[in-house]
Order: structure tokens, then sequence, then C-alpha cells
């Protein structure tokens, strides 16, 4: 029985010049777990809507086509009457979350319901659970991490037990162990009860989700460009995720690049396939290859590199005995002691509610110790004693969601307030404004409206409003949330340029394969405190530690530690791949 029917569907948003939809047929059975994968745009979230009502009735335009939920037509219903066959998490999570704490926001589905007190009880502890918000009951949810906060969203819906789920980027925010915990709280909803899923997903967290998957749809530009199971759509069709900017798995990536043109293979999805696979492949070749040996000097040598700067120059942010407790008593942070160097690109990262944040706005001046023995100093100043607006030209700080950054009406306007607020001249503000454009590829946007752009571009213009500011050390929170992988490579490209000329970058982020690529030094907070804290390679290779932490290295890096001729402290596809070809005599 199908529990969604799209026949010949478009859409055309009020005022658009192009349809969000167009002519798009989809057809989802009973039971399914469906991934829906696209680009930026592609038109994920307006086929979501779809499914509720919220199009046409919630937002205006022209809607053709046919289309059926669980058996309901659904220009024929209210969003109230189908909100009861299916439930929507949207991408922002705090547009759900309106009670004054975690249990009763969770509760209010359930209780609508009509559910017996013992019943609405059960399923909200169970919720719970399953989202890692079992202790936090009697929080305040405006008082949770964004992480926790998209966990909570998804809570809510998960106690409501709707027969069709739709879930728009609904791991984005959380660390690598809780999406693992809600994609199974999801299977076991299918498995148990029924359960219809739909994911949609711009690309940044393939690896987490096609394992649940039972197909994946691929659309641009409104259009179905690809519907089959998610083994015969990465072996088959993989140069189409790559074409339209989704992107690939890391797995997928090395397999086709090295062994699919080689072997009429299906790439393996997983990582024990993946390592039994390519052992038996790597057994035609007789080098016994360096593990340890050439790539592990690479590494040693970038390790002592960033020893011997730590040995030779100051910090330029210094911490020590910060401790900061919020008014509610939680201590986010216990005697964090932190130095971070001049040039460092470092990632941030631990699981929902670890203090990243915290730390973050305590070294911006945001937030003050709440300890008087604590010290923070940046760049020769003492943030303590400081005033915000003193240090916006020392340090400064990018929300995770740029939407509560930004305020102006048009992009040159956003980038101008600082600087006239800090009294430049007019020629000056230009000069800084058209010198920031130029460095992150956003020329020619200078009079967009900010509510219009994408958000990459908002990311962009958030990073750019401060970047104007000339601040020594930027911190970036969650950068490339929401976003597909193309424009997550643009937003870390650009950091990394950033880096390159002379700022230190801070990022917060649970993308992994992100940190590899780019940091060439991890933290990992858990609890509020510093678990870890070295070169990327280095910190990676504690697998109890980070599992403590909600944490997982990246698919290459797990992968390389199961194969004997690969070293084990390679990061990324772009240096195994190498390494593979050099086997197979290529190189």
């Amino acid at each position: 029985m199908d529990a969604v029917i799209l026949e010949n569907v478009t859409f055309n948003y009020l005022g658009a010049k192009e349809p969000a939809l167009r002519n798009l047929n989809l057809r989802i059975k009973q039971g399914e777990i469906v991934g829906i994968f696209g680009p930026i745009g592609a038109g994920k979230t307006s086929l979501l809507r779809c499914l509720n009502g919220l199009i046409p009735y919630e937002f205006p335009g022209e809607l053709k086509g046919r289309i059926i939920v669980d058996g309901l037509d659904v220009r024929e219903h209210t969003i109230n009457e189908l909100v009861r066959h299916v439930g929507i998490v949207l991408s922002d999570p705090t547009a759900q979350i309106f009670s004054l704490s975690v249990f009763d926001d969770v509760s209010f589905g359930p209780l609508n319901m009509g559910l017996p007190p013992e019943k609405i009880e059960e399923r909200v502890k169970w919720a719970l659970k399953v989202t890692g918000l079992d202790g936090l009951e009697f929080r305040n949810p405006r008082e949770l991490s964004g992480g926790q906060q998209q966990r909570l969203a998804i809570a809510g819906l998960l106690a409501m037990r709707p027969k069709i789920l739709a879930l728009d980027e609904p791991i984005s925010m959380l660390d690598p162990i809780g999406k693992r915990s809600v994609l199974s709280a999801i299977q076991e909803l299918r498995d148990k009860h029924g359960l219809t899923c739909i994911i949609t997903e711009s690309g940044t967290d393939l690896e987490s989700v096609i394992g649940i998957l039972d197909r994946v749809v691929l659309i641009d530009k409104g259009r179905v460009l690809l519907d089959d199971s998610p083994a015969n759509a990465f072996t088959y069709n993989y140069e189409i995720f790559d074409k339209i900017g989704v992107g690939l798995p890391e797995l997928v990536k090395i397999f086709a690049e090295c062994i699919k043109q080689e072997e009429n293979i299906h790439i393996p999805l997983t990582i024990d396939e993946a390592a039994e696979l390519l052992e038996k492949f790597l057994e035609k070749f007789p080098v016994e290859y360096y593990r340890g040996k050439k790539e592990a000097s690479k590494y040693a040598s970038i390790s002592r590199e960033i020893q011997d700067n730590h040995i030779r120059r100051r910090p330029v942010i210094s911490v020590r005995n910060l401790t900061f407790v919020y008014p509610n008593g939680v201590k986010a942070l216990d005697n964090v002691n932190l130095d971070i160097y001049e040039g460092e690109m470092v990632g941030l990262i631990g699981q929902n509610g670890s203090g990243k944040t915290t730390l973050a706005l305590n070294l911006v001046g945001v937030l003050k110790p709440t300890n008087p023995d604590a010290k923070i100093i940046v760049n020769g100043i003492d943030v303590v004693k400081s005033q915000v607006e003193d240090l916006c030209s020392h340090i400064n700080y990018v929300f995770q969601n740029p939407d509560h950054q930004l305020f102006s009406k048009n992009v040159v306007e956003e980038l101008s307030f600082g600087l006239k607020m800090k009294g430049l001249a007019t020629s000056d503000i230009k000069e800084r404004i058209s010198e920031v454009l130029k460095t992150l590829d956003l020329e020619g946007h200078e009079n967009d409206m900010i509510i219009n752009l994408t958000k990459d571009l908002k990311t962009l213009v958030a990073i750019a409003s401060l970047l104007v500011l000339k601040p020594k050390v930027l911190i970036v929170d969650e950068p490339t949330n929401g976003l597909d992988y193309q424009g997550a490579i643009h937003v870390m490209n650009v950091l990394s340029e950033l880096r390159r000329e002379g700022h230190t970058i801070i990022v917060i982020m649970h993308h992994m394969k992100l940190i590899a690529k780019y940091c060439d030094r991890v933290i990992v907070m858990k609890d509020g405190k510093i678990l870890l804290d070295g070169p990327v390679h280095e910190v990676f290779m504690h697998e109890k530690e980070l599992e403590e932490a909600a944490l997982t290295p990246p698919p290459t890096v797990l992968l390389a530690r199961k194969i004997k001729a690969i070293p084990d402290n390679v990061l990324t596809p772009e240096v195994v791949i190498p390494i593979i070809k050099e086997m197979m005599g290529e190189a």
C-alpha cells in the first residue's frame, strides 16, 4: 500500500520566477524509509510542505497535480486534519519549540491526541531517551544548545508516533552518536509500528543517513533525477551526485576512483563491508606498503611543526581556570585551560551541550566567567575586564544560525553597520567592504536582499560583517549546518583562505570529515572540560575517548585502521586514493 503519492505535482511560490517543483512523480510505500537527496534549492523542503498542507495553505502559490497522504487528498483536508497522519520536523527546530520545559514540549502532542496519562509518560520517556535528552526533562528549551533543540523537535514528533514522519535535514546539528541514536529510533518505529519515514539531506550527512534507507530519491530543480536502492544508486549513478553538488560518501568516493573501474562490484556503504572488499582487492598486488612510514612521517612532521610553533610563538588566546555556571545552576564550563596560537585552524568538537558555544561566548566577552580567578587573554587584551565593543577588532563570533545575526535590508548595509558604529570615514568603509566582498567571493551580491539569500550566502555575509572589522581571531559556530556539500566546501575554503592570510580560525562543528579535511588541530570537549587536544590525526586515534564524547572519526579514518597495507593515520579520501593507486602501480 502506498503511504504517499505525488502525481505530476508542480508548485510555484507566489511571486517566484521558477517553479519549486516541476511535474514531480513519487510513490512511497507504507513502512519504507526514503531519503530525498538534493542540493540547496532542489525542492526538498517544498516537497515535504506538500504532505501536510503547508503548501498551498500556509505558503501560497499555484499548485498542480495530485497529492495523496495516508489515503487522504491533501486538497480536501485541513492542516489540522493532516497533522494526525503526517508529522514534519522543520530544519529550524526553534520554530517548533514553545513550551516552558522539555517534558511539556514532548508531551504536548500526545496530550492533544487524548492519550491516557500513563501512555503519555511512557512515550515521552522513550522519546527523550532515544534522542539523548533524558535528564533534561525540566530544563527550559530555550536554555538548550542548538543541537539539543533539534533533538527536542524530533522527540516531540517521535512521541506522537505518526503513521508518516517527514524530517527536513533532521540531524545536521547533532553530534555523531546523536545522529546514530535518532536514526535507530526511526528504524525501531518502522519495525514495530510500520512507520513510513522521509528524510531530506543536502549532502554533508550522507554517511549517517544511507545506512537506514530503503530508497534514495535524488532531486534537483524540482525534478526527480534518480529513484533507486542506495546500493544501486551509489554503484551505478554516483557521478550524478557530484555533478549536482550533493557530493559522495567517503567510501563511495574511494571505491569509485580506485576499484569500480577495475571490477564489477557493488560499492560498499559500510565500514566493515568496505574493509573486507578492499583487503581482498589489495591482495592481488604484491606491493608491501609501508604502513607507518611514508605517510606517518608526513603527519609526524606536521605534528612537530605545530608543536614547534607553539614553543616559538606566544598564544593569541590564553585561557586559565575558566568556569561558567548559568543562572539555572548548569555548570557549562569547568576549569578550562587552553592556549590557541596565531594562524591555527582549530576544530572545537564535542557532543551537544558539552560547552563549546559557551566557551566561544566567553572568549568573545558576551558571557563572563562566574569564578573571580578566571583569566582570558585575547591578542593581549583582558577579555574579562573588557566590553564586547572593545573586543570586536580582536576576536568575533559567527552564530550557528546566521538569521540570528543578520538584521539589515541588504548585504552592503549589513557590512556597513559595524564600521559606521566605529566611526570610520565613508571612503574607508567602501574600501573595507570592497576588500571583504572580493575575499569571500561575494562580489555582485552587494545589493541582494538578505531575506532572499541562500543559507551558504547568509553564512558568508555573516562572516563578512565581522571580517570588515578585521578581527585577529574568528570563531564560526556550525558554519555548514543545512548546506549542501558544495556550499559547505565553499564556506570551509573561504575560512581556510582567511587562515592563510593570517587570521586564527576556530570552527565549531559536528562534521568530522570536514574537521579532518581542513583543521590542523582539534579540541574535544565533554561535560564542560577539555577531554582531548592535539593534531587531528592524533586525536582521532583515541576512539574510546571520542566515543565517550559522542563522537566518531570520519569513515576514511575508520577504514584505514582496518586495512593492513594502509597507514592508520590518514584522514581523507584525497590521501587514501593515491596510496591505493600507488599500490596498484598507477602512481
